[in-house]
């Protein structure tokens, strides 16, 4: 125990009545704490340490009480575990038994406790605080309050002895439950329900338990160390940028945060969680789908910190608000939480558009004023290889998703027994909701079309900024190259050339390489190749003339899967290469404005793909992006007197549109082409034409009139859908089969560029 104890040293004799709240666990530690106190002059109120949320103990005293001078000042017991703790310790370090705490008590030891003590507090200012959270009550609320506040105190006390990083939300139900907010909402949504508030009530507290969690530090450090050890037998130590991670610190310390991660495999949020708790910040609240609570894991993820939140709530208007309150109030509380703004894992390999759900919530207690500022810190995970793109290729034919379970996870972790390579992570720009929706303004209507616009950039912003630190990877950036030949196999020259410009274009922008996307350096090409041929993705034929290179069969969606990780980084050039082929046909005084139009054109068709900028900042970086690749670039787009010509002149005869763009336009040319065959007095059905597109992409494959087995995805056929929803060509209206048939045309044609893209690359490496 270092230093005397507030409780003892602040006492004097004209102080005001100070009564010791002592939390024992035990005859130990009851002993200990009257030796501590024998002579302070404080009085000592001893009672059972808590496993639940308060004391009825500390209730009922509190209850007794007339003298609003009167402080109360909590203590506990904190134990240390020792500096050799090892994974497999048996029992808990910081819970140790009667007869381990009087050995450690008898020998003088004084690393193993420590007397954590709570801020104490005048019965007054406590009862102050209560009117201002609740609106104020009956005498025994006021008792329940002040004994979950000393529990809640004790465990920030501890925090301050044990680490930060086992800082914790220990919230309650009753304390949810009790602020006037809650208590209106509960009365507003029994009117809009026709249901008695009692009822509502009810139901309400039952999601509350169900949203519950805890942190226990000892199930944490074992969680922790057991997600290090399942990941890193294949990743081994996690690729950082140096300074990154710490600047948190700071953040996390003065605001709530929002910890958002990219999501492409399971191991996301144990990778970031363990990187922030080695780095001694404490892992945010996380919210996990309620599929992944299945046993024993969900009792214990619950444990280290885990939300188990249910899907398909949009039917359940009790759900939704008992989250929004217990959301609401860990802000207030200035907790940080993490989830997945793309509400899922990616089964393409790119940054998903985010979903809103969670945020709403946070976003409507920021501009109801319960905090000044929440934090949203964007976070890329990239991985060289990943264990589920054999799920996503299975996923992506249509075959259903197997169900997490004990078993599942078992499997999983056997997988992971081989090397994938490097598990990158990378901290985005914090961003700042204040400065993004302004002050918080209780008068706001939050449904009105410009406060949920703000939102909706304010979400995109965070999805723009984990696109920016995403690492290119050496893994992405050969799949790339392997995808852009048209599905012919390359001998290794022409595979370097290509793999190097590539590597030129992001240097030249100050794009994020990783040190195996150093290509040109020696060895780091064959190694990616290696790594590539190992997992099966690429095949090596090396019997003939020469050694060539190719994807491997059915392994186009995992190769594309790592490419997509880059896309966004070279997409402004391949629908800059579009653009100019399409301008190059009208008159040259036309062609630099005809350029800007198609490539807004690319830029909606793509929308529901890639984030783009907003329309003018699209313009004026594309612009900027054919500078660098060819500062004369209008000069030559006004002066050629062919399209290829044109081609030619600002590519070097080199193009990417087909690599990137190929797989979307024909996953979008067969939902168009069924579009075309549909109905157009009924809606589309969604569900038949993703499963019809499926069929008819394997049948053109094999009758060769689709060229990229990656286009057979469902995913991508989602998301045309979604452009062919908004381009109202799924619902009846005017000229409906005109405008469909216009739609598939356009793709067709865009295909048709495309071939010539990739034509016009081809001969150029090959000359």
């Amino acid at each position: 125990m270092s230093g005397v104890s507030r409780a003892v040293a602040d006492v004097a004799p004209d102080a005001p009545p100070r009564i010791v709240l002592g939390a024992a666990r035990g005859a130990t530690e009851r002993e200990l704490l009257e030796k501590i106190f024998a002579a302070s002059g404080s009085r000592l109120f001893l009672f059972d340490r808590q496993t639940g949320p308060a004391s009825d103990a500390v209730a009922r005293l509190v209850a007794s009480l007339d003298d609003d001078t009167a402080v109360l000042a909590p203590v506990r017991i904190a134990w240390l575990p020792p500096k050799n703790n090892r994974l497999l310790a048996l029992g808990d370090p910081r819970n140790p038994s009667e007869r381990l705490k009087r050995r450690l008590i008898a020998s003088g030891d004084t690393s193993r406790w420590n007397l954590a003590e709570a801020e104490p507090a005048a019965l007054g200012t406590l009862r102050a605080r209560w009117k201002q959270r609740t609106g104020g009550g009956i005498d025994s609320d006021f008792a329940g309050f002040v004994a979950r506040q000393a529990e809640l105190s004790l465990e920030r006390a501890e925090v301050r002895v044990q680490g930060r990083r086992y800082k914790a939300p220990r919230i309650t139900p009753e304390d949810v439950a009790a602020t006037p907010g809650y208590r209106e909402g509960v009365a507003r949504l029994a009117d809009e329900l026709g249901r008695s508030e009692g009822e509502i009530a009810a139901e309400a507290a039952g999601y509350l338990h169900e949203l519950r969690t805890e942190r226990s530090p000892f199930v944490l450090d074992r969680m922790m160390r057991f997600f290090r050890w399942g990941y890193a037998r294949a990743y081994g130590e996690i690729d950082l940028v140096p300074g990154q991670v710490e600047a948190l610190e700071p953040l996390l310390a003065r605001y709530p945060a929002l910890i958002l991660p990219s999501h492409k495999a399971n191991l996301d949020a144990p990778i970031v969680d363990t990187v922030l708790w080695e780095h001694g910040l404490p892992p945010p609240t996380l919210f996990a789908g309620i599929n992944m609570s299945f046993w024993p894991m969900g009792p214990l993820m619950r444990k280290a910190g885990r939300i188990f939140v249910r899907r398909g709530i949009t039917g359940n208007p009790v759900y939704r608000f008992a989250l929004r309150e217990y959301l609401a109030y860990m802000i207030e509380r200035r907790f940080s939480l993490e989830w997945f703004p793309e509400g899922t894992r990616s089964r393409t390999g790119k940054l998903l558009p985010p979903k809103l759900g969670l945020m709403t919530y946070v976003v409507d207690a920021y501009r109801q004023g319960r905090v000044e500022d929440v934090k949203l810190v964007p976070i890329a995970v990239v991985y060289d290889q990943v264990y589920e793109t054999a799920d996503f290729i299975r996923e992506a034919r249509g075959e259903v998703k197997p169900a997490e379970s004990f078993r599942w996870m078992l499997s999983y972790l056997r997988a992971l027994r081989r090397p994938y390579g490097k598990a990158y992570l990378r901290v985005g720009e914090p961003l700042s909701m204040r400065e993004a929706l302004g002050p918080p303004d209780p008068a706001l209507d939050a449904k009105s079309p410009e406060a949920l616009l703000a939102m909706q950039k304010l979400a995109l912003a965070v999805s723009w900024q984990t696109n920016q630190v995403t690492p290119i990877t050496g893994i992405a950036l050969v799949s790339f190259a392997l995808l852009a030949t048209g599905g012919r196999a390359v001998p290794r020259a022409r595979l370097e050339r290509y793999a190097g410009l590539a590597v030129a274009h992001a240097r030249a922008r100050s794009q994020p390489l990783a040190d195996s996307a150093q290509l040109d350096e020696p060895g780091r090409l064959d190694a990616a190749l290696d790594a590539l041929i190992g997992s099966g993705v690429v095949l090596r034929h090396d019997t003939g003339h020469e050694t060539v290179y190719g994807i491997g069969n059915d392994q186009h969606i995992a190769a594309a899967f790592y490419r997509n990780s880059m896309l966004h980084f070279v997409l402004d050039r391949a629908i800059g290469e579009l653009s100019v082929l399409t301008a190059a046909e009208r008159p040259p005084r036309e062609r630099e404005q005809a350029f800007f139009a198609a490539a807004v054109r690319s830029r909606e068709a793509l929308k529901f793909e890639f984030f783009f900028r907003e329309r003018p900042a699209f313009e004026r970086a594309l612009g900027e992006e054919m500078d660098l690749v060819a500062p004369e670039w209008r000069e030559h787009l006004r002066a050629a007197v062919t399209p290829e010509e044109s081609f030619r002149a600002i590519f070097a005869g080199v193009g990417t549109a087909h690599s990137v763009m190929r797989a979307f336009v024909e996953a979008y040319a067969l939902v168009a082409e069924l579009l075309t065959r549909a109905p157009v007095d009924a809606p589309a059905d969604r569900e038949a034409i993703v499963t019809a597109a499926v069929g008819l992409g394997r049948q053109h494959l094999l009758e060769q009139k689709l060229r990229n087995p990656e286009a057979v995805s469902r995913p991508l056929f989602k998301t045309a859908l979604d452009l062919a929803a908004n381009l109202r060509l799924t619902d009846p209206g005017p000229d409906l089969a005109e405008r469909r048939a216009a739609f598939l045309a356009r793709l067709r044609e865009t295909a048709a560029t495309l071939e010539l893209i990739e034509g016009i690359t081809r001969e150029t490496l090959e000359g």
